[in-house]
């Protein structure tokens, strides 16, 4: 499979590419200054601000699939996860390629969720994080629900960079917290190659 990964110089973004190539797949990776990745002769770098229309049309140019996994940092606009996810259906649309994977937080919420457990879990993580980081993530997930895409919103929460595990996605369930961001990895790859959770919200649990 060939992915074209949006914002893969962050530490999602990398520990996604690293398991992708792993895995066998061609990567495309959309970065932002010097590439931190080694040479591999199934990865191409590509400098993409994701909400450049123009950028992310050449990145996912030939690509089986998108996957987002834009964060917020420092300095970063509030609603930059819904900006850019606006700039990637577009895109998606012109160059015909419907397979999309985004992350973002347990303040998605779907039906059927453990009401007071994400409740409980997003009103901690708000006053951590702040509530606009929230609101960014639940309006990006209303973006996708409106587009033609074949998507898949996975939901983690309190991410690190400590050695994957077992784990099980669920449609809804108590999330697992912390998630190693390698095992978030691997969970997106489980659904693409898979084809799961289409036009689902799973979320990352333990066995």
């Amino acid at each position: 499979m060939k992915i074209a990964v949006i914002a893969a110089h962050g530490r999602s973004g990398q520990a996604f590419v690293r398991e992708a190539l792993a895995a066998g797949h061609h990567v495309r990776a959309g970065i932002r200054g010097p590439s931190p990745f080694k040479s591999n002769n199934k990865l191409q770098t590509i400098e993409c601000d994701a909400t450049n229309i123009e950028e992310v049309t050449r990145l996912i140019d030939r690509c089986d699939a998108v996957v987002s996994l834009i964060g917020h940092v420092k300095g970063s606009k509030s609603d930059v996860q819904t900006t850019a996810t606006n700039t990637i259906v577009r895109a998606m649309q012109v160059a015909g390629i419907r397979r999309f994977v985004s992350l973002t937080g347990v303040g998605v919420w779907v039906p059927g969720d453990r009401f007071k457990s994400f409740i409980d879990i997003s009103n901690w993580l708000a006053a951590r994080v702040g509530v606009k980081r929230f609101d960014d993530g639940i309006e990006h997930a209303r973006v996708l629900r409106a587009s033609p895409l074949d998507w898949t919103v996975l939901r983690v929460a309190l991410l690190t960079d400590g050695q994957p595990g077992k784990f099980s996605l669920k449609t809804n369930g108590l999330v697992k917290i912390p998630t190693p961001r390698r095992e978030v990895s691997r969970a997106i790859l489980r659904v693409l190659e898979r084809n799961e959770f289409v036009k689902e919200s799973p979320v990352i649990t333990r066995r």
